[in-house]
């Protein structure tokens, strides 16, 4: 859409020239930023900080097609049962993750969109 607007004889969006966008609307205190997960980088689009347990909850989700179950996020990570559902129900607040309880195993699983690949 951005390029329609723009016409075809400009060069194409890149991404360092998005960085740069929320680079400069981070400065503003807007509570977007570029935030590392895994092999990707996400735009953080709610305030909110992510620690050590969200992150490696979200590479273990990235690894997986973009969801974890809160068992195989504990059992990948070492993490007790109650640290994995803490930092779940933190992400679940925050809106970053979506709940499945529609699957066949009957296993809750943990969606976090943003994270699974595009084909």
């Amino acid at each position: 859409a951005v390029r329609a607007r723009r016409g075809s004889q400009v060069a194409p969006v890149s991404e360092d020239d998005v960085v740069q966008a929320i680079n400069k609307l981070e400065t503003l205190g807007s509570g977007f930023r570029i935030v590392q997960v895994g092999h990707r980088k996400v735009v953080q689009s709610v305030p909110g900080e992510l620690n050590l347990d969200h992150n490696k909850i979200l590479e273990c989700a990235e690894a997986h097609g973009g969801w974890v179950t809160a068992e195989g996020a504990a059992d990948a990570l070492g993490f007790s049962r109650d640290r994995v559902g803490s930092a779940l129900q933190s992400l679940l607040n925050e809106g970053q993750a979506m709940v499945d309880d529609g699957h066949e195993d009957g296993t809750r699983r943990f969606w976090f969109p943003y994270l699974r690949g595009f084909t």
